[in-house]
């Protein structure tokens, strides 16, 4: 056993100390490893040269290249083209993770996952939506199919460059010949690892995932009032377009105090000014469906004497010169909060509670559980665990005491919630869903869009779209959604903006174009102007996109709408407009949007054929290393990736400054400071300490392959603990070691540490691309851990099957292989099979089960099909 002496203590006293703080995520592993490791420089463990290597490492510095590649194909629609190709279309949860599954973990092999996965969450979430699939469903199993993929090739994951300069500069020396870790080195491993990931992932999906949507903005009970100026009064429920909404269910009607329930009435029932709509659907939705139907939601004060118009508020102009919000009675914040336990408002109704003299606000919305039944929502007797949506009077009746003592997790919604634009998309002769329904052509279910009206050539308008409606070409579609909507509207090949024609105009180069947010000034001379009049493109070099306006949906071609002070107006144009109209006094406020560059799909191919190309020169030149006809690398990973990202530069990919902020600089400090501290532990005996406990465990059991699987499962905890290129830092110079002494040869090690270091499943914190989805999803954080934990369990027996069967690759390959094909072989069999022959092989009891169940839902499933 080595001797460990004072330094050895202060580096695992220091390691301890960082690892709760990063478990904690108190502060972010970059700035903790930087302080580490200054640390331990400060004490004289190691010099300031060992402490800063890690920055000129050229796996590092591959890494970083690598985030510029994806940023280029990215840029230019290449990812999201080719990866549209595989989805199609499904109802069945199964083949829609199968469909995704593959492709992502192909593409994640030789592109970095974080880039892809951001790319590709609103693509899945649309998706899942238009067929019917809950996004829970898919994106756990997209997070899981970027990490798996990551292990398929050397630049899979930033983890794996991380382990291979490791050993690199481990080896370099004592023995030369197995320093380097070739570009599939880790291939035969990770693709049993990643086809093992792909059977617990589409099966453990199908139960351990939720088959909701819901969230704290969602399942919401909304009352809604007709007005005698509502365009729905004396339609039936069909033509007033009730039937038609995206995931805002009405629930019953009320009139004259009684409640008649949607499932007893019939879609011809005519609707009277003074109905009272009940709902149960998202906030956003509720605000959008107001506006579009001329409602107006109610507050428990409301109900059936007055109302509350939910989008009220004192116009820009007032504001601005100061006008008093509390003398109109203008209820200011709404907010989203939940009763808490054992508080003195549980058991009692709403109404009798006196919202109004208690916490001078309003109720407009109640949440609890599954259960959708509606009522007046004064008469809801409050139970902990409730979620309530408030409309208050100002600021300081959320702050108050009695309010945080009542209510936790409390959120201002205004500010969460964005701002509503109604945009015209044409449909071109390139669009793939003409003559298709709306739904089938992929317009229904998109994310925070909803689409609300359509203008046929023929002049008819469409104010109410059916999900049957059919797509015609040079229709006029109108989506409502917030400013992320827009772009990706913008994003849809065949759909061209009302506006195009005057983007086509402008000045600046498409390199340099994003979207901009300005708002108009109470004194600008644009106010009472139109668009046109006012000659805005020629004199800002910009296009307005669309406008919005509080209060009111502005549904004229924005060229010809006057101009009033307050309004906010998204414009395609240059990235520096923000700095030449700074102090414009035509605008109060601007704003970029980050990330808005228009797609350069003339560049696509080139893209891609760039990225091809970077990858086969590591292909080809494995393969010459390995038949011996060179003795080096045809051309290092990092030069190849300099080059492609500055012929991408070159031909318009992408520019300069996209390029610059595609770099995720928080990993590369993370990265290179744990090469410093890699350096510590090896210099203070502590990984040469920790690797014996190892060595001994192996002893006793008698094989090396307890000691793989021991040194992977502590990485694995290490690497839910902490982020994956840090857990992978620490545990190299331990594995290292431990291998050093059983004569294993370094890539095996490394390969043991690079599966373990990606095995963050059970928390959404543990991997950067499952905190993207958990945010994403709106899951909940046991349900991550639900299919997370059983998921790491599973990994191990991966693991064990991989290195019993090591001396026998192809043959643990092809295994693994037959097993996926056995297993996408029964439901590929069943999909084919006639009803009548599937009715054979269900039980009877199950048979008699789900006729009960089809006898007492059809009233639910013909709402759910709304």
């Amino acid at each position: 056993m080595v001797e460990l002496g004072w330094e050895a203590g202060v580096v695992i006293a220091t390691l301890v100390t960082g690892l709760v703080v990063m478990a904690g995520d108190w502060i972010g592993p970059d700035f903790v490893f930087a302080v580490m490791v200054s640390f331990l420089a400060a004490s004289r463990i190691i010099t300031v040269q060992e402490a800063v290597e890690g920055f000129s490492q050229p796996g590092l510095l591959t890494v970083v290249i690598l985030f510029v590649v994806a940023e280029g194909i990215g840029q230019t629609g290449g990812m999201e083209k080719a990866l549209n190709l595989f989805l199609g279309k499904t109802r069945s949860p199964f083949w829609a993770i199968t469909r995704m599954f593959i492709p992502v973990t192909i593409v994640s092999g030789v592109l970095n996952n974080t880039p892809i996965v951001a790319l590709l969450i609103p693509i899945m979430i649309a998706w899942g939506r238009r067929n019917g699939i809950s996004i829970k469903k898919l994106l756990i199993p997209l997070s899981y199919a970027a990490v798996f993929g990551g292990t398929l090739t050397l630049i899979g994951t930033s983890t794996n460059l991380v382990v291979a300069s490791l050993q690199a500069k481990r080896y370099e020396q004592s023995d030369p010949e197995n320093s380097t870790f070739s570009f599939f080195t880790i291939t035969p491993y990770g693709t049993i690892y990643a086809i093992f990931g792909f059977m617990y992932t589409t099966l453990a999906s199908l139960w351990f995932l939720p088959n909701d949507d819901t969230t704290r903005h969602s399942d919401l009970l909304f009352v809604a009032k007709v007005p005698l100026s509502s365009p729905v009064i004396g339609k039936s429920i069909k033509d007033a377009g009730f039937t038609g909404m995206e995931r805002f269910l009405l629930l019953a009607v009320e009139r004259n105090g009684h409640v008649i329930q949607y499932g007893r009435m019939s879609p011809e029932f005519c609707l009277e000014a003074e109905d009272q709509l009940h709902f149960c659907g998202e906030l956003d939705q509720a605000k959008v469906y107001a506006k579009h139907f001329g409602l107006e939601l109610l507050t428990h004060e409301g109900e059936g004497k007055s109302e509350l118009k939910f989008d009220e508020r004192n116009d820009a102009s007032q504001l601005e010169r100061g006008g008093d919000v509390a003398k109109n009675h203008v209820i200011r914040y709404l907010v989203q909060a939940t009763v808490k336990k054992g508080s003195d408002v549980v058991g009692s109704s709403i109404r009798d509670l006196n919202f109004r003299s208690r916490f001078n606000a309003a109720v407009l919305a109640v949440k609890r559980g599954p259960n959708h039944q509606p009522g007046r929502l004064g008469d809801v007797v409050v139970e902990s665990g409730d979620i309530f949506v408030i409309l208050a009077a100002n600021k300081a009746a959320v702050e108050s005491q009695g309010f945080k003592d009542t209510f936790k997790d409390i959120e201002f919604l205004d500010e969460a919630m964005e701002k509503e634009y109604l945009t015209g998309m044409k449909v071109t002769s390139a669009f793939s869903g003409i003559g298709k329904s709306v739904h089938g052509a992929g317009l229904r279910g998109i994310d925070g869009l909803y689409l609300v009206g359509i203008d046929r050539a023929d002049g008819e308008e469409l104010r109410v779209v059916h999900p049957d409606t059919i797509v015609a070409l040079d229709d006029t579609l109108w989506f409502a959604g917030g400013v992320a909507g827009v772009y990706y509207l913008l994003k849809i090949g065949g759909l061209e903006h009302t506006q195009a024609t005057q983007v086509s105009k402008l000045k600046t180069d498409i390199l340099y174009r994003q979207l901009v947010k300005v708002s108009i000034a109470y004194d600008s001379d644009l106010v009472g102007n139109t668009v046109r009049e006012s000659h805005f493109r020629n004199r800002y070099d910009a296009v307005v996109l669309a406008i919005h306006r509080e209060g009111n949906r502005v549904a004229a071609d924005v060229r010809d709408v006057k101009l009033r002070a307050g309004d906010v107006l998204l414009l395609d144009t240059g990235s520096s407009f923000e700095h030449r109209h700074r102090n414009d006094t035509a605008f109060s406020l601007i704003t970029s949007v980050p990330d808005t560059s228009p797609v350069k799909t003339r560049r696509m191919w080139w893209a891609l054929f760039l990225g091809f190309v970077m990858i086969m020169t590591q292909i080809v030149g494995g393969a010459l290393e390995e038949t011996n006809v060179v003795d080096q690398d045809l051309i290092e990973l990092f030069l190849a990736g300099v080059l492609t990202a500055g012929i991408m530069l070159a031909t318009g990919c992408f520019n300069g400054q996209q390029a610059r902020s595609s770099i995720d600089w928080s990993v590369y400090v993370t990265i290179a400071f744990a090469f410093g501290f890699s350096n510590a532990m090896e210099k203070s005996g502590v990984a040469e300490a920790i690797a014996d406990v190892f060595i001994t465990i192996s002893e006793a059991i008698g094989t090396k392959k307890a000691s793989y699987v021991a040194i992977y499962i502590a990485t694995a905890v290490m690497s839910e603990l902490v982020s994956n290129n840090a857990a992978a830092a620490i545990m190299y110079p331990i594995a290292a070691r431990l291998g050093d002494a059983l004569g294993v040869k370094p890539a095996r090690m490394s390969v043991v540490v690079m599966l373990g270091a990606s095995a963050g499943f059970t928390l959404p914190y543990s991997y950067q691309t499952n905190l993207m989805v958990f945010a994403a999803g709106g899951y909940r954080f046991m349900e991550f851990a639900k299919i997370g934990f059983p998921c790491q369990l599973f990994m191990i027996v991966a693991v064990l099957f991989i290195f019993l069967l090591e001396e026998h690759m192809l043959l643990a390959v092809g295994i693994s292989f037959a097993m996926m094909a056995a297993m996408l072989a029964g439901p590929l069999v069943w999909a084919t099979m006639s009803p009548t022959k599937r009715e054979k092989f269900i039980p009877a009891r199950f048979r008699k089960a789900k006729l009960k169940t089809d006898a007492t839902s059809t009233d639910e499933l013909s709402v759910a099909s709304t």
